[in-house]
């Protein structure tokens, strides 16, 4: 059978409450490896992953050279990329850190893995307000993405990129799901990882952000401008058991 191996990227993902440690939970069980690839945090989250390793024979830390990206709109899809190089199996499933796959989807990413070389588009649902409505297709985040690939092609996590044409190409659909929790974080912390990536990719921030932030409550249900909110899709299937606890923390009544 040839082998599997996930990969996750993060910085900083303690004091910026991502779900990174479920993210990597929900790859071991189908994968041979998991590489986390650490860019330099400074919040104890590499300590962390270094004590994690001691217990989980799987995880392999590499840790990313910290570029300090400011208006780069490639800083992410280079990472991702360099993380996926330091794994030393046959495919390569990638999560950000804010994901979660399915261990419903634990079959088919086997059965892909059994097949010939292509690569494969999973389904992600993205939540938006709470951990049943998530933002509808074909607006602000892609609901289709690329994730799974042999080991030694690129690939261009959420959009379009020149070198991830090859991926695109030979990409065949799934029922694989990902389950996307980065708005659900805590409310502090989404709006400091909201200008630390606004700040890294396009050197500028979102006024309607800063004006949400300022409101108080549920900003995403005080944030202006954005048309689509009226026509959230409701969620009515099962969160990974993996993410339980943590939207249980945040609470979300699962």
């Amino acid at each position: 059978m040839p082998s599997v191996g996930g990969n996750v990227c993060v910085r900083n993902g303690i004091s910026l409450d991502y779900c990174f440690r479920e993210a990597v939970q929900s790859l071991l069980p189908v994968c041979d490896e998991v590489v986390v690839c650490d860019g330099e945090s400074t919040d104890g989250t590499q300590e962390a992953i270094r004590e994690w390793m001691k217990t989980e024979p799987k995880i392999k830390l590499c840790v990313y050279p910290w570029p300090d990206p400011k208006g780069d709109i490639n800083f992410w899809v280079n990472w991702l990329n360099f993380a996926r190089e330091h794994l030393t199996t046959d495919w390569h499933l990638q999560l950000d850190a804010d994901e979660v796959l399915s261990e419903k989807s634990y079959p088919e990413v086997l059965a892909h893995a059994a097949r010939a070389r292509h690569a494969v588009f999973c389904h992600r649902y993205n939540f938006w307000q709470d951990h049943r409505h998530t933002i509808p297709a074909g607006v602000c985040l892609s609901h289709r993405v690329v994730r799974m690939a042999p080991q030694d092609v690129w690939l261009p996590s959420d959009g379009p990129h020149p070198n991830g044409a090859q991926a695109i190409a030979m990409a065949v659909d799934s029922d694989i799901s990902l389950y996307h929790y980065g708005f659900l974080r805590r409310r502090a912390a989404y709006f400091a990882k909201s200008k630390e990536l606004h700040r890294m990719f396009f050197d500028t921030y979102d006024q309607r952000l800063t004006d949400a932030e300022a409101a108080g409550g549920n900003w995403m249900r005080e944030i202006g401008g954005v048309e689509w909110t009226g026509n959230l899709v409701e969620f009515k299937g099962e969160h990974p058991k993996v993410i339980h606890q943590w939207l249980k923390e945040r609470n979300y009544a699962v």
